[in-house]
């Protein structure tokens, strides 16, 4: 009996003592954190039925890289990449064959995590492809700009600057407008993230801001957030939405629009601690990750503790005051296992090990409604912190891992996802789709408008000349150029200049494919002096032309030959082929109309055939009008510069064949490679 008495004695005397030293830490002024400490409200959590309802989606996480990347935490694609940033500062890609590149490094080289205040940490990034920039939110060195080709770094929000009068720290969610400004979060002012696990214990202090790219200003948007985290911005540019992730909700910031500076609640009492947000590709709603969920079988301590800011008080103080003792002897006996302790005390993944190891993810539309919801449950993930669709896998990240997390994808997800796809390259699968279908492409002249000068110069014709070459129809087809023309079109010569272009034809048409080359007929027995010639109607005169080469035909100019009328039969010709003169300009020769087929002409491939459009009788008015249009060229401007058209066959044989083989004699390049170990980026000699 007197030893049970004892017993209950100590035990009082024990409780007397810690009421003593509670009471101690908590009316004793001036001691740290110095911040307040006062009642704080949050929404009732939403009741876990329906699209809430608990389930394993996200169950039987493969694990990727394990030990080789620490804490991912965030993700962006770009170049079909993925990006991410690790708890050792890096920024890396990995290709999708799953080989990582360092990116950039926004802090200093260090030793390990404990140093997380010298390497950076990288908590949210942005990346613009256009003018191929890349914006981090490092949580202890600010807001930065890299540029990728030059690896060039601009500090855009320092972190020793105040804003409004307070401090930022814990640089967390950024997100890129059209116009090139940033809207950002910081989690706190009073902390930075070696005590981060002290944010959830004080009251409100982080914020959304706004940077104006131009001013290179910071605004504050929304202040007194707690632990503000991931930030997005609506397709429509009306409004942002960011993650308060303590009080487990949502909030929306209008920055567009008739309400303009006003914030509303966008969805609350989410069953865990949203972190990162994300937009789904189609623009059909966002996705916002939960860092930690909870149930009826495991809750968070974070509503008792809002309510009852004594304790919460106690235990920031508590923490500080443990911590102090260990850097201070870390200051002047640096030592490794000093600098672990500190780490554990107040960082916040230290949390981890009293909070349930539970993620999930909540889909929500753009009216603040819950789409759909994905748990793990099976501890396979644990904390996630960002989740993104690639190489049709839904990539997780936990920012206290050492692995990438990889897990089947859900249906609504991989349709968000492959609506993108198809929306982004709708208008380019269209065209491709009738390329592929055609198989065919037609040349469609183009005529330039040439400027009269005292050389009297013609109009130059450009038509586009096919990439690939189709097969004659009829095999009976006789080997030589045809040329069909308009009746109407009577004693006139035209000089031209083709220059190949490619485009589309007209699946209709069934013509024959050939090589293009100079045509000549007889020349008109008048010859007068007149004004310079232009191509009237050209996509009627004009020839379309064919080709079964991929090779590009040089510009040149020829003479199209004059045609006689004939009734109810197409006049075909035969043409010449030119040779260029090596001295003096090249000269088009003249040809006879009425050529017959003989043993001296030149053959010509059945692919070479050149024919042109029907065109429709034109009033005799026109005619009269084109008649006196079309004149002939002086015999001095036959001897002006021209340029001849080279034969295909001439053309191939004068391209000469190089083969660039590269040399075994190769000196090594002097530039080193930069490697990512685990204690941290090293840069090695180029084996190459």
């Amino acid at each position: 009996m007197g030893f049970l008495i004892g017993l209950l004695k100590r035990i009082l005397k024990l409780l007397f003592y810690f009421v003593i030293f509670i009471t101690a830490v908590i009316l004793i002024p001036n001691l740290p954190p110095y911040t307040e400490f006062t009642e704080i409200k949050i929404e009732d959590t939403r009741p876990r039925i329906g699209v809430l309802s608990p389930n394993g989606a996200l169950n039987n996480a493969q694990k990727l890289f394990n030990n080789k990347l620490i804490g991912p935490e965030a993700f962006q694609i770009y170049n079909d990449e993925l990006y991410t940033g690790l708890a050792t500062g890096e920024i890396v890609k990995i290709s999708p064959g799953g080989h990582v590149t360092f990116v950039t490094k926004i802090g200093q080289p260090c030793t390990g995590l404990t140093q997380e205040h010298i390497c950076g940490r990288p908590l949210g990034f942005e990346i613009d492809g256009k003018n191929k920039l890349l914006y981090v939110a490092d949580a202890y060195h600010g807001i930065w700009k890299v540029d990728f080709k030059t690896d060039k770094k601009q500090l855009l929000v320092s972190p020793n600057i105040k804003i409004d009068g307070k401090q930022p720290k814990i640089f967390n969610g950024i997100t890129l407008d059209k116009s090139g400004d940033l809207y950002w979060t910081h989690s706190s002012t009073d902390y930075d993230l070696s005590n981060g696990a002290m944010v959830p214990l004080s009251d409100p202090s982080g914020r959304l801001l706004y940077y104006n790219s131009k001013t290179n200003q910071s605004k504050v948007l929304l202040d007194n957030l707690w632990f503000a985290n991931g930030v997005v911005i609506s397709p429509n540019n009306q409004f942002v939405l960011v993650a308060e992730s303590n009080k487990h909700r949502l909030l929306k910031y209008y920055i567009n629009g008739p309400n303009k500076g006003k914030s509303e609640v966008f969805v609350a009492g989410l069953p865990g601690v949203p972190d990162n947000l994300r937009v789904l590709p189609d623009g059909s709603g966002v996705l916002a990750m939960l860092y930690v969920a909870y149930d009826e079988q495991n809750p968070l301590i974070t509503y008792s503790l809002a309510r009852t800011p004594m304790a919460r008080k106690f235990l920031a103080r508590l923490s500080l005051l443990i911590e102090k003792p260990f850097e201070l002897l870390n200051e002047h006996f640096p030592h490794v296992i000093l600098e672990n302790i500190i780490y554990k005390i107040g960082h916040i993944s230290s949390l981890d090990a009293i909070i349930p190891q539970i993620s999930g993810i909540i889909q929500l539309d753009w009216n603040g409604n819950i789409v759909a919801s994905y748990f793990n449950t099976d501890k396979s993930i644990g904390t996630a912190s960002d989740a993104i669709v690639y190489n049709e896998k839904l990539y997780i990240g936990n920012p206290h891992s050492s692995y990438l997390a990889l897990t089947s994808v859900p249906p609504l997800i991989e349709k968000a996802f492959r609506n993108s796809e198809k929306v982004s390259s709708s208008a380019f699968e269209k065209e491709e789709l009738k390329k592929i279908k055609k198989g065919k492409v037609e040349s469609v002249p183009v005529v330039d408008k040439a400027k009269n000068s005292e050389n009297d110069k013609i109009k130059i014709v450009k038509t586009k000349e096919t990439s690939e070459s189709i097969p004659e129809k009829n095999s009976d087809l006789k080997a030589q150029k045809v040329i069909e023309t308009p009746k109407e079109k009577q004693h006139s010569k035209v000089e031209t200049v083709t220059k190949p272009k490619v485009k589309d034809i007209n699946p209709n048409k069934k013509e024959a494919v050939s090589k293009e080359k100079a045509v000549e007929n007889e020349s008109v027995e008048q010859k007068t002096a007149s004004k310079p010639l232009t191509v009237d109607k050209v996509n009627k005169a004009t020839p379309i032309v064919k080709s079964s080469g991929t090779k590009q035909v040089e510009e040149s100019k020829i003479k199209v030959p004059h045609i006689e009328k004939k009734q109810g039969k197409e006049s075909t010709i035969k043409a010449s082929q030119v040779e260029k003169k090596s001295a003096d300009p090249p000269i088009l020769t003249k040809g006879n109309s009425n050529v017959k087929k003989s043993e001296e002409t030149r053959k010509v491939d059945k692919e070479d055939v050149l024919k042109t459009p029907q065109v429709k009788q034109r009033d005799p008015e026109l005619k009269s009008s084109e008649s006196k249009k079309q004149t002939t060229i002086d015999k001095n401007e036959s001897h002006s510069k021209t340029k001849t058209l080279k034969s295909p066959q001439s053309v191939r044989d004068q391209i000469p064949v190089k083969e660039d083989i590269p040399s075994d004699r190769v000196k090594p390049s002097k530039e080193t490679l930069k490697v990512i170990k685990k204690s941290g980026p090293v840069e090695i000699p180029n084996p190459n």
